[in-house]
């Protein structure tokens, strides 16, 4: 049974890590770097990882896809009473959605890891690009 999970895992992996943008990718990288996580960790927490990645992306573009929509207006400080009540329901659904997918993968990541690991994983998967290219 575990020889067939090991082939299956290893038959799959390419195909799930394809799945996932580069920034996803490199962002798994830093994290679990910076965890210090063995590879056998390392290998159980990537497809939760990159499935909490998958929704919280999801989550946020419940804003950005409504604020990419009013760029323009944005930049030059003319949106309408309407983009702007449109605007801010969006950021208050977006900012809710991703609390709810924090929420559950903190369960689902406690499955694989330590409390305070889940900790350092949320803080770390957090950090900004830059403090990533340690810049």
């Amino acid at each position: 049974m575990k020889k067939v999970l090991l082939i299956t895992a290893i038959i799959l992996m390419p195909v799930l890590c394809s799945a996932q943008s580069d920034k996803d990718r490199e962002r798994f990288a830093y994290v679990t770097t910076q965890m210090k996580l063995p590879k056998d960790l390392k290998a159980k927490l990537q497809p939760i990882f990159y499935a909490y990645m998958k929704e919280l992306h999801a989550a946020k573009d419940i804003y950005n896809d409504l604020k990419d929509k009013n760029l323009t207006a944005i930049r030059k400080q003319k949106i309408t009473a309407e983009q702007a009540k449109q605007l801010n329901a969006a950021r208050w659904r977006s900012d809710e959605e991703v609390l709810k997918v924090r929420r559950a993968y903190s369960q689902k990541f406690a499955a694989v890891l330590s409390p305070q690991q889940v900790y350092y994983l949320f803080s770390f998967a957090n950090d900004s690009k830059s403090k990533r290219q340690g810049k």
